[in-house]
């Protein structure tokens, strides 16, 4: 009979979960001199942690598992940056001298706001409820940012609610970037609230051209609030090949994918 999840777990096991529960990440360092076991040990720990989907492992660390809760804002500049960053300079490509963007909060959004600041397109006209990527676009003159009101998200560090929808509805856009939560196995665009989605509907439905970024890690999540259909999104840019399943299912939706290399 198949064990559950939580069977055989041992005291130190239990007792890195409880920690990744309370502080979301951990670097490998700080579990071992913490639990007094050499890095060996500790990484057979998390490997069997891994295996039974309780937490997440990383390259020098682990997170909790997240599944219906978006990870912290600032865990999530720590994962996948080299992807993000990637999917930043792709994306930003798309971003031609003098159109208007429609930019959503998140993590990835901000490496493409970075990405665009360092390309330096001119005559642009950027809508955005994120304060990140407002303070990361206003060093750059030639840009026009408009940020909308609403109530203040701390969790991505952005503004959302019905003022922030209001705003979004008075602009219609070239450009849709944006990231995403999730991206389901039958090709829902998922997020992990619905105050977010409210907004982000909004941007989608009056932008001319949309185009998603999305790190591997978004393929077969699962979250509460849905957007749209992959089908609906013009183009979908990520840092890896997805996997077999969630290929076939992009494919299958039509949408143009890009791999940032």
């Amino acid at each position: 009979m198949a064990r559950s999840r939580m069977d055989r777990l041992s005291k130190r096991q239990s007792d890195i979960l409880e920690s990744l529960g309370r502080r979301g990440y951990l670097a490998i360092e700080e579990m071992v001199a913490a639990f007094n076991v050499t890095p060996q040990t500790l990484r057979r720990d998390l490997q069997d942690l891994a295996d039974r989907g309780l937490l997440r492992r990383h390259h020098g660390g682990a997170s909790a598992n997240l599944s219906t809760a978006n990870a912290e804002y600032g865990l999530r500049h720590v994962e996948t940056a080299e992807g993000k960053a990637a999917i930043g300079r792709v994306a930003a490509s798309y971003v031609k001298p003098g159109s208007s963007l429609f930019l959503s909060p998140g993590t990835t959004v901000d490496a493409l706001a970075k990405a665009i600041a360092e390309r330096g397109p001119r005559g642009l006209r950027v809508v955005t409820n994120s304060i990140a990527a407002a303070s990361i676009l206003e060093t750059c003159p030639d840009i026009s940012i408009q940020v909308t009101g609403g109530q203040w998200m701390r969790h991505n560090r952005a503004l959302s609610g019905p003022a922030a929808a209001a705003f979004i509805e008075n602009y219609r856009c070239d450009l849709y970037l944006a990231s995403i939560g999730a991206i389901d196995a039958a090709g829902n665009l998922l997020e992990y609230r619905d105050e977010d989605v409210a907004v982000a509907r909004v941007m989608f439905r009056n932008a001319r051209r949309r185009v998603l970024l999305v790190d591997h890690t978004k393929f077969g999540r699962v979250a509460t609030s849905r957007l749209a259909h992959l089908s609906e999104v013009d183009t979908l840019v990520t840092d890896r090949e997805p996997p077999e399943e969630a290929a076939k299912m992009v494919a299958a939706s039509g949408c143009e994918v890009v791999v940032a290399r």
